[in-house]
């Protein structure tokens, strides 16, 4: 296995990734390949984009997306998206992006990771184990905008 930095041409097979891993259990998405290639598309053209990859003969079997914020108390780097192929997860796998994401930043000004996750699933223990903290004083609010969609 390989680690190494996403380069646009590399788009096309993480939507491939990304749909098989979010369209399963437990998100249970519905993605398209135009809609999801578009999400990842947006990310990637976003300034400050960063994007890891673990790739195994040829194919990528995770991926980190996120993006460097300038934030008040020291900027930080901010994981839109984390994802590992069912049958390659629970191998360390995970662990190895996020460490070759925090060499890749380590010369940087970037002080903190910051990210949102669905609360129950294994993503959640995942990120507690590698570090990551609740902040109690944050709450994720929604307002649904257009009725029966």
């Amino acid at each position: 296995m390989e680690l190494k930095i996403l380069v646009e041409n590399d788009l096309t097979k993480c939507t491939s990734t990304f749909i098989e891993v979010f369209n399963d259990e437990p998100w249970n998405d519905e993605w398209t390949f135009t809609k999801a290639k578009k999400y990842l598309l947006d990310f990637y053209n976003t300034p400050g984009f960063l994007g890891v990859l673990a790739v195994e003969n040829e194919e990528i079997i995770g991926f980190i997306f996120g993006v460097h914020r300038i934030w008040w108390s020291g900027d930080e780097f901010f994981i839109n998206e984390m994802c590992v192929k069912l049958q390659h997860q629970n191998k360390g796998i995970g662990r190895l992006l996020l460490n070759h994401l925090i060499t890749e930043l380590d010369n940087s000004n970037i002080s903190n990771i910051t990210l949102l996750t669905d609360r129950g699933i294994p993503a959640e223990e995942f990120y507690k184990k590698s570090g990551f903290e609740e902040i109690e004083r944050l709450i994720f609010l929604s307002k649904n905008i257009k009725s029966g969609i």
